[in-house]
This record gives structure tokens, C-alpha cells and sequence, in this order.
């Protein structure tokens, strides 16, 4: 343990004031004639209470600073209520960080006078709480002093060396352990409590700390002091559990009793009570009074402004906690004040984030680094909270990227309720934005036709700093599988084999394999709701062309047959159309003749006959002219596309062969066809 001197350089020759100084030039209240104790003064330096009156019926006052003057103390209602429904003293007064919760001694509970406190509200000063303090019952607590980041707590005990006359007591002190409840007491070096000791005061930086001890022990000059009367004595803490001894505070104390030491969080305005020994003297007066330069406390830095609700304005009282933004260590834990106004006190020697929330709210974080306080000492921060936030769910195809649109329901993922319909809406294709509060889990289920669902969990528990989110959504199409079973005439396995899939809603090619099975069968993943052309074709075969229409999700198999080209192969093409009583080809006769084409090619050897066949409506001579036509049509088209022509023979056959009876409409459509017949 460190042992501080007393003085250093010549800071300390000049005393606050002499013995022979007239007090009443620092009496805060000069026409205030009654005794006077325990004065508390806020951080801010704007409001001043304390006991006044003859012992033990003193009754608590309070006054406020006003253009640089105190307002003539009045009765302080509260304190004074207490005072008489308990039928005891109130007193030992101390503020918190922002002045906004009053700590006092108090008999409310049995017989012992313990630690209480009350927060103040727009009604006024709330119900006393009790601190809870971990000692033994029956024992007297009393001046409590509370430092400025709310985690250690310093009080008086009663000793057993106190005489009926005049008790004598000592100090404790408590420190909040990682759960936020009050642990202790906790080590004090034994020179704290030499004597009887009265009225300690934590400083706002966390550091300096005055009390009021009776002890016999020497000035810096070696001069003996009085052990029967209270002097303000000062110690400093060097870290989280090592203190400076405490010291005499010189030019500060006097033959009288210097008691209740308080000051604001800058340090500028040091009050201190004094009874008078001297009958001559007013018997216990508030002053002022400067404090020796080397027990000034540290500079500190004043954090406040208003917590309001981002969309209504009004205020809202809020949790804040102050962490070290390098190291995460806690520093602190704040609350508003119902008015949602806040005011912290930093040290120095650090970088501070601090974090502001409340329940179901956002986040919002402040950075001051503070590792050194230069000229700046206060700043203003204005912080606005919201409750929900708006989501956006940009929902896509999970293949063509083109937005789609499904429905959407969003519940509560642990109640199951679910979102209020009006809360979601459709902004355009695709696009869907929910109002969500904060606090909860949400889940979203996506659902479309021919889409595979989507569900997936939304959490607003965490922390919220954003008020606007943006999710895209790749919801992936169902899947209808078709295996195709490729075979010859003789029901031989034809693989592997060429296929083609066409997407004709689309108008694009396809890639729709998706394996093959384990006989080595082809197997088509196709998009429901959509219509493909599937070709599948052999070298020395016939190929084969289908219309595939994938209505729904269930799995098929497709028989497939392959002729192997001889002179008797005969192939029908469905797909080659013409203009009604015209040989003029039809557009979408073009794959399947650029089919025709290939097959050609890939099949070199072979010369071909181009049959071109109609129904029944109108004469044979009619049907017969025109198939011819239409039957040249197709080989014009693949001459055009360097088919040789020797390779190519057109006939038409009118309306003599057809492949069913022309009994109705969709008969006489197969029997309007084009054959293909190998003649070599």
C-alpha cells in the first residue's frame, strides 16, 4: 500500500482559510440562522439539500442556483415526510451521476437505520428502496456515497468504541459484483478508519474520495491536531483495490469541526458543513470553499442530452452502459430519467462506447475516446430509439433471376401468432416490405406454385442498431422428373443417346438433365408449369420428338423407341405445319426442320423421301397438288441448308394414306403430316 504525501510543492501554504478568517465571507446561506448538516450537493452544482434545526427534530431543506446565487432554502417536502412517518432522522445525503437518485440514511425498516434510495420522477421523488446492503441485521448504516459510474459505495458503520454521548463509527465499503448486486464489505487499508470517521464523499472521477475523520495525528508541519473534533481527510485510489492512505487536508481544516464534504463533478464548487466549537460562533453553518490544488479531483467528462422515441418524439427512459471500446469491460450502468434525459460522468484514461436500449427497442452507440481530457469537458448528444423496424424481402427466381411473386406470412415464431395482414405489403413484382417490432423472432414462410417453400427465421432479439433491412430471396422451382427409357423395336437398351430439351414457354434451351439413374436411363429435372420440346436421337437411328407439358410435381417414366435406319424406316413429323391451303412453312416448323438437318447430316449414307400427306376436306386432286407443293417446301429447306439434293426425293400423297379415320378434328390434324421414308 502507497503512502501519499501531504502536500506538494507550495500548493498547499495556501489554505482555504486561516483560523482567524472570518467565516461568514463563504456562508453559502449568511441569513439562514438554524443549524445546519448533512448538505448534498448535485454533479451539476444546481441544487443544494440538507437538515436543518436543533437536534434530533431537524427537518430537510433544499435550494436551487440561479444566475449564480442560491434561492432561499425551503422546506424539502419529501425528506420531510419521511421524517415524520418514521418519527427519525433522514439525512446522510449523496446524489448520483446525474443528481436524478437521491441516497440517505433512513429507520423505515425495524429499529437499524439503513441505506435507501429514490429516484426522481416527473411526479416528483419516488418511494424510498432499500439498498440491500450484505450485513448482519441490527446494525446502524448511515452516509451513504455513492460514486459516479453506480459500482462502489461507501457507508458508516457504527463502532463498539462510540459512547453514549456520541456513537463513532467507520468505514465500509461495497462494490457491485458482475451481476449488478451489492458485494462486501470490501478491503479498506486499516488507516481509513483511525478514529471515529463522518460523512465520506466519492468524487465524481471515481478517485479522490473525502470524509470526515477524529483522530489524533500531525499536520505537515509536524504540529499536533486536536483529537477531539472532525477534519476533512482526503485519499485517492490508485486502482480497482489500492488506495493512497488518507491525509489531513491542509488550509481546509480549522479548530472547529469540519464535516459532510461535497462538491460538484467538475471541482469547481466545494461546500463543506462546520460546527463551531467557539459558542461565538453560528453553531453549524454551510460554506464554501477552495480545495488545495493537489486534492483536486481528476477532470471528468459530462456525457448528457434526451433519449426519444424515433417516430412519436416523445421521451423514453432507457438502459445505458458505458464499456471500455478496446478492452468490453463494463464501466458502467445508467438509466434516463422518465423524462428520457440522461447525464454521465467519464473519467479519463479511457475509450468509452457507450451503448443506449431499452427493452424491445434499437441500439445506438456513442465513441469518446477519452485516454486524455483536453478544453472539451461536456458534450450534448440527442438519442433517438425505435421500436419496429421495415423489412424488405426482394424475392427472386432461384434459376432466372427474375422476380417473383408468392405469398408471404410472417408470425411470431414462439407464440405462432401472426402478423397483422396489414403490416406486409406488395411494393411491385417481387418485392414485399413488413413493419416488425423489435424483441421478437420472427418466422417467414414464402410460398408459390411450381416453387419449392422457403422458411426461414428473421431474429429482432439481438441487437438492433438499423431501423431499415433488406433481404433477397432466391425461392427455387419444384422439380417433375422424368426418366427417359430409350429402347429399339426389339426393346434393347439405346445408350447413350443425344438429347435436346427445349423450353418452349420460354423459348430457350434447356439444361434439364439432371443424372442419370442406375441403369444409366437419362433422368429429366423439367420446371413445372412449364411446356418443353424433347428430342432424343442415335446415330444409324431414327430420333424422336415430343411435346412434354410438366403439369404438376409427380414422377414419370417415358418410353422411348428408335428405329434403326433401314430401307422400310418410316419417320412422322407432327411438328412440320403450313399455312392453311398454303405449302408457305409455318415459324415454328423451323426446330423441328433444323432437326431434319442434322439428322441428315449426322447420317450421311442415307437418301430420304420427303412425304407430305392431308385430310379429307376438298378433292384428291386438290390434296395432291398441294402435298406435292408442301413435300418441296421441306426439301427447298434443306437444300437451302446444304442438304444435297440428289439425297432428297418430295412426293405428295394427298388425301389417300391417312394414319386414322378423318371422324373428327383432331384426326384429320395427325393425318395433315410430313413423312420421312429412307429409300437407301
Amino acid at each position: 500500500m502507497l503512502k501519499a504525501a501531504c502536500c506538494f510543492g507550495l500548493l498547499c501554504m495556501a489554505p482555504a482559510w486561516s483560523l482567524a478568517q472570518d467565516f461568514n465571507a463563504m456562508d453559502v446561506f449568511p441569513s439562514f440562522a438554524q443549524p445546519m448538516k448533512y448538505p448534498a450537493l448535485t454533479p451539476a452544482g444546481d441544487y443544494l439539500i440538507f437538515l436543518a434545526g436543533e437536534e434530533p427534530a431537524m427537518t430537510a431543506f433544499e435550494s436551487y442556483r440561479k444566475d449564480g446565487k442560491w434561492t432561499p432554502p425551503a422546506p424539502f417536502a419529501y425528506v420531510n415526510d419521511l421524517i415524520s412517518s418514521t418519527g427519525s432522522e433522514v439525512g446522510g445525503f449523496s446524489f448520483n451521476h446525474d443528481g436524478s437518485t437521491l441516497y440517505f440514511h433512513a429507520k423505515i425498516e425495524g429499529v437499524s437505520s439503513d441505506i435507501y434510495f429514490s429516484r426522481k420522477t416527473k411526479a416528483g421523488w419516488g418511494a424510498p428502496v432499500r439498498v440491500g446492503l450484505p450485513v448482519p441485521g441490527g446494525v446502524n448504516l448511515t452516509s451513504p456515497a455513492i460514486s459516479s459510474d453506480n459500482k462502489t459505495l461507501f457507508v458508516l458503520r457504527d463502532k463498539a468504541t462510540g459512547t453514549a454521548k456520541e456513537s463513532c463509527k467507520e468505514l465500509l465499503l461495497f462494490e457491485k459484483d458482475a451481476q449488478g448486486a451489492w458485494a462486501g464489505p470490501k478491503y479498506l487499508p486499516a488507516e481509513f478508519n483511525v478514529g471515529c470517521q463522518e460523512t465520506p464523499f466519492f468524487c465524481a472521477d471515481n478517485n479522490a474520495f473525502f470524509y470526515a475523520s477524529k483522530r489524533a495525528d500531525t499536520d505537515a508541519a509536524g504540529n499536533a491536531i486536536a483529537a477531539d473534533n472532525y477534519n476533512i481527510y482526503f485519499a485517492r485510489r490508485i486502482d480497482e483495490n489500492n488506495w493512497f492512505y488518507p491525509v489531513y487536508v491542509e488550509g481546509l481544516n480549522t479548530e472547529h469541526n469540519e464535516l459532510s464534504p461535497t462538491m460538484n463533478s467538475a471541482g469547481n464548487n466545494f461546500l463543506l458543513s462546520v460546527k463551531a466549537k467557539n459558542p461565538k460562533r453560528p453553531p453549524q453553518k454551510v460554506y464554501a470553499a477552495a480545495l488545495p490544488a493537489d486534492k483536486a479531483p481528476g477532470k471528468t467528462f459530462v456525457l448528457s442530452g434526451v433519449v426519444t422515441d424515433l417516430y412519436s418524439e416523445a421521451p423514453i427512459e432507457t438502459s445505458i452502459l458505458v464499456s471500455d471500446a478496446v478492452t468490453s469491460v463494463l464501466k458502467g450502468e445508467f438509466l434516463t430519467t422518465d423524462e428520457g434525459r440522461f447525464s454521465i460522468i467519464l473519467t479519463r484514461g479511457a475509450s468509452y462506447k457507450v451503448d443506449f436500449s431499452k427493452e424491445d427497442y434499437s441500439h445506438t452507440f456513442y465513441y469518446k475516446d477519452l485516454t486524455a481530457i483536453g478544453k472539451q469537458t461536456e458534450a450534448t448528444v440527442n438519442v433517438a430509439l425505435f421500436n419496429n423496424v421495415s423489412l424488405e424481402l426482394n424475392i427472386y427466381d432461384g434459376e432466372l433471376f427474375y422476380p417473383v411473386s408468392p405469398s408471404v406470412a410472417i408470425s411470431d415464431a414462439q407464440t405462432g401468432a401472426p402478423l397483422a395482414p396489414e403490416r406486409t405489403v406488395s411494393v411491385s413484382e417481387g418485392k414485399y416490405r413488413a413493419n416488425l417490432d423489435i424483441g421478437r423472432l420472427y418466422k417467414i414462410r414464402i410460398e408459390r406454385r411450381h416453387y419449392n417453400p422457403c422458411e426461414m427465421l428473421f431474429d429482432l432479439r439481438t441487437d438492433v442498431v438499423y431501423s431499415d433491412f433488406e433481404k433477397s430471396i432466391e425461392l427455387q422451382p419444384a422439380r417433375k422428373y422424368v426418366t427417359l427409357q430409350v429402347k429399339d423395336k426389339q426393346g434393347q437398351n439405346l445408350l447413350p443417346v443425344d438429347i435436346e430439351v427445349v423450353n418452349k414457354t420460354r423459348s430457350e434451351a434447356a439444361e434439364a438433365i439432371l443424372r442419370l439413374d442406375e441403369a444409366g436411363a437419362p433422368v429429366l429435372a423439367l420446371r413445372p408449369g412449364e411446356v418443353y420440346d424433347l428430342n432424343v436421337s442415335k446415330k444409324g437411328y431414327t430420333y424422336f420428338n415430343t411435346s412434354l407439358a410438366a403439369a404438376d410435381t409427380e414422377a414419370e417414366s417415358k418410353d422411348i423407341v428408335l428405329d434403326a435406319l433401314t430401307t422400310q424406316t418410316k419417320m412422322v413429323f407432327n411438328n412440320i405445319t403450313f399455312e392453311t391451303n398454303s405449302a408457305e412453312l409455318n415459324a415454328e416448323s423451323y426446330a423441328e426442320l433444323n432437326r431434319l438437318v442434322n439428322f441428315m447430316r449426322e447420317n450421311a449414307g442415307i437418301r430420304i423421301e420427303i412425304a407430305a400427306h392431308t385430310d379429307d376436306v376438298g378433292t384428291q386432286e386438290y390434296n395432291a397438288r398441294l402435298s406435292d407443293k408442301r413435300a418441296a417446301s421441306v426439301v427447298g429447306f434443306l437444300t437451302d441448308n446444304a442438304i444435297a439434293s440428289d439425297r432428297l426425293q418430295a412426293k405428295g400423297y394427298g388425301k389417300l394414306q391417312p394414319i386414322v379415320a378423318n371422324t373428327s378434328a383432331e384426326n384429320r390434324a395427325k393425318n395433315r403430316r410430313v413423312e420421312v421414308r429412307i429409300i437407301e
